[in-house]
């Protein structure tokens, strides 16, 4: 994604994703709220955002400017997830990692001290994420 870090926004017109060179619309990639604007606003200022980048996928939709994936059915959703799983935690180990930050704050005075990165998260479980 091409990331503005002076302005914390990924590249965007009205919620399209612009290519970072050619500042065009890439195809099928869209964003909203505080990644699409800068960090600013409540739920009620990202709703008028997020209806804007809606209007702008369904005009896409309707001049045909969508991805046109290779396995469209419902199925292949899950055959893709199963060959390449994404990182994830369970429940409990989110109680666990609440309990770890919750501990680091206390030592360091603070009501927590959060994990950064899937990684961190991982290695203070003692593993890889599921």
């Amino acid at each position: 994604m091409p990331f503005h870090e002076s302005w914390a926004v990924i590249l965007n017109e009205r919620g399209r994703v612009l290519d970072a060179e050619t500042k065009q619309p890439v195809t099928g990639e869209y964003t909203a709220g505080w990644i699409k604007r800068g960090p600013s606003g409540v739920i009620g200022t990202n709703k008028p955002d997020a209806a804007e980048t809606v209007t702008c996928m369904m005009e896409d939709r309707a001049a045909g400017r969508l991805l046109r994936p290779e396995a469209p059915e419902p199925e292949a959703v899950g055959a893709l997830l199963r060959q390449r799983p994404p990182p994830c935690f369970s429940y409990g180990d989110w109680c666990r990692l609440d309990e770890l930050e919750v501990a680091a704050g206390r030592r360091a005075g603070r009501p927590r001290v959060k994990f950064t990165s899937v990684e961190d998260m991982a290695d203070a479980l003692g593993r890889r994420p599921e």
